[in-house]
């Protein structure tokens, strides 16, 4: 049987990094194969919402995977960051390549390439069908950005370069997530102490979450690297709705009024959707 060749192309168009947990090694040693497929799961789930589908309706069909290729290259063991680097390419009628490059320690480590052909797939009357004409417009008209693929593999680091310290108090969405913290910590400290303990597992878990929204707006702003500024900002949207969850839970149980607190978080909200059309765009890197 003839080795499996697998050519990475010159340009990629996403970029994600996963921790490698316990449950991902075999035998507890390395990472299994089930594993690397579980990580290009979720590198090929997080390309998809970069590029503002879910895998179910993309111009209201799906995808499914037609084949896969993987080649080994190199471990990856419990703790380690691995960099997925993720590319369509091969656009045709009905289906496309994804390609999906995996490495460790600033890219400095080869560990796997993968190849997967996907096809378009229509629920309602269980055929492959056409690549949507919106989605191939995407790729074909380069609504998207790409990247010059780096050099893997490389004996020296690659020197990143620190992003420039910015000023957050004068970043607006940043500002109105912050007063919201401040807000949720002030009316929590007076519910704990009208009701002792009553709900402090619920408002501690509040304060938690509302905690990680600055910090997420906070990592978008202050990344030079498009893809990590699109994830940070998909991570304050996840942020935002599981705050928006428990500001209505408390409501319903009748613990306090979120009324404003409600309409804070759709400002936010409003902000980092205009945020997210600007960056994919290209037209701006700033919040």
């Amino acid at each position: 049987m003839a080795d499996i060749q697998i050519e990475f192309p010159e340009t990629y168009h996403f970029s994600t990094e996963l921790s490698i947990r316990k449950t991902d090694l075999t035998l507890d040693i390395h990472v299994s194969f089930a594993s690397i497929l579980d990580l290009v799961m979720e590198a090929h789930l997080q390309f998809f919402q970069y590029l503002g589908f879910s895998v179910t309706d993309i111009y209201g069909k799906s995808i499914i995977f037609a084949n896969a290729g993987i080649l080994y290259q190199g471990e990856l063991l419990y703790n380690d960051q691995v960099q997925i680097d993720v590319v369509l390419d091969n656009l045709g009628e009905k289906s496309f390549d994804l390609y999906f490059r995996l490495s460790k320690d600033r890219r400095k480590e080869k560990v796997s390439l993968v190849r997967i052909r996907v096809l378009f797939f229509d629920y309602n009357v269980r055929k492959v069908s056409a690549v949507p004409e919106g989605f191939r417009k995407i790729f074909t008209e380069k609504k998207i950005p790409s990247y010059p693929s780096p050099l893997v593999g490389m004996a020296e680091p690659v020197v990143q370069t620190v992003s420039q310290v910015r000023t957050l108090d004068k970043l607006e969405v940043w500002r109105l997530s912050h007063n919201l913290i401040l807000k949720v910590y002030r009316f929590g400290n007076k519910i704990e102490n009208s009701r002792i303990k009553e709900h402090s597992q619920l408002l501690e878990h509040l304060r938690s979450i509302a905690t990680l929204l600055p910090v997420s707006i906070a990592g978008a702003w202050g990344s030079r690297i498009l893809s990590q500024k699109i994830k940070n900002i998909l991570k304050a949207k996840v942020h935002l709705e599981e705050l928006r969850y428990l500001l209505v839970l408390i409501e319903d149980l009748k613990i306090a009024s979120i009324a404003e607190e409600l309409a804070d978080l759709d400002v936010i909200n409003g902000h980092l959707k205009k945020y997210l059309v600007r960056i994919r765009s290209g037209k701006t890197r700033k919040l």
